[in-house]
């Protein structure tokens, strides 16, 4: 009687526990299979449309020329910036540690850092310039709160300490 009773209470909440952890699994748009891609400001690439209200169809297509040839060059620096977080973790762990040419690796890496940057905020201001006031003001208000390294490695899945 005691075990039928313990069925009747333990079936139903494994039961919502699964369901509840299945819907939490599928919510739309989690790294789905062929999912658009995050761009600039963490939005999807078709968003602009709608975070700029009024966009026509000439600024759409204007802002998609830009951001592709944006996403090029950043996609560059990137796959550079990579190979020099490589190199310097090479030199870092070697048996002897050549601190000038560590140093000058993290030059490199610091210099690029502030070329992406640059030219994240010139594409920003390629695109506020086509914009009309009213589009102007809720593009502004659409930046991203957090930049720098920490954010980066967070969009990677890896923890800075």
């Amino acid at each position: 009687m005691l075990k039928l009773r313990s069925k009747q209470i333990v079936l139903p909440i494994a039961a919502l526990l699964l369901i509840s952890g299945t819907a939490f699994a599928q919510q739309p748009g989690m790294h789905e299979k062929g999912a658009e891609r995050e761009g600039m400001h963490g939005c999807k690439m078709s968003e602009h449309k709608g975070m700029i209200p009024g966009l026509s169809e000439e600024q759409q297509e204007q802002i998609k020329t830009l951001r592709i040839k944006h996403m090029e060059r950043m996609q560059s620096l990137r796959n550079q910036m990579a190979e020099k977080k490589a190199r310097l973790r090479t030199l870092s762990t070697a048996d002897k540690v050549n601190m000038t040419e560590i140093n000058k690796v993290i030059d490199d890496i610091g210099a690029m850092q502030t070329q992406m940057m640059k030219l994240k905020e010139q594409h920003r201001q390629e695109i506020r310039k086509m914009l009309n006031d009213e589009q102007r003001v809720m593009f502004d208000a659409h930046q991203p709160m957090h930049d720098g390294p920490y954010h980066e490695g967070m969009r990677s899945g890896k923890k800075m300490h």
